[in-house]
């Protein structure tokens, strides 16, 4: 199977990025990629996060504003998903962050902290979901193991080199 025939649906990609709230950004300072995970609002087309002012994120941006935001679901935190034969799905989106705002936040102890408000613009979109039986890298039940000890194989072939 392709994957495009297992891309999701337009409808579908909208309902999943309003339907989470965690999701990964993927940036580069040109040197060294960085990704973290951000609570987000998806809102009219575009997804807005809330950041302190300084940090490693802030300094890639400043470097490159280019991105891909992912959002994962898998089975066993969306249970629908069980009824509906999907393992997991993903979506990505690339595009460009901008700072769209700054504002103070007073937090519990008094203190006022600058947030930036940041615009994530979707200009691509790509999606994938897994409608098979059995995941076909593994074919066992216990994933980790068969996965640990191709780790391994690969460790012991790689000793003679």
């Amino acid at each position: 199977m392709r994957m495009r025939d297992r891309q999701l649906a337009p409808d579908e990609y909208e309902a999943m990025l309003d339907e989470n709230f965690v999701g990964t950004l993927s940036l580069s300072d040109g040197d060294s990629p960085y990704a973290v995970q951000l609570e987000y609002v998806y809102h009219q087309g575009a997804i807005y996060m809330a950041t302190y002012m300084e940090g490693r994120k802030v300094d890639c941006l400043n470097r490159n504003n280019r991105a891909v935001f992912t959002v994962f679901e898998d089975r066993h935190t969306h249970r629908d998903m069980i009824k509906r034969k999907v393992r997991c799905r993903s979506l990505m989106a690339e595009g460009y962050v901008e700072t769209i705002h700054i504002k103070e936040v007073t937090n519990h102890k008094g203190a006022v902290i600058p947030f930036r408000i940041l615009k994530f613009t979707i200009e691509k979109r790509g999606s994938w979901q897994c409608n098979r039986k059995r995941c076909s890298l593994t074919a066992g039940n216990d994933n980790k193991k068969i996965v640990r000890g191709w780790v391994e194989e690969a460790r012991q072939a790689n000793k003679g080199e």
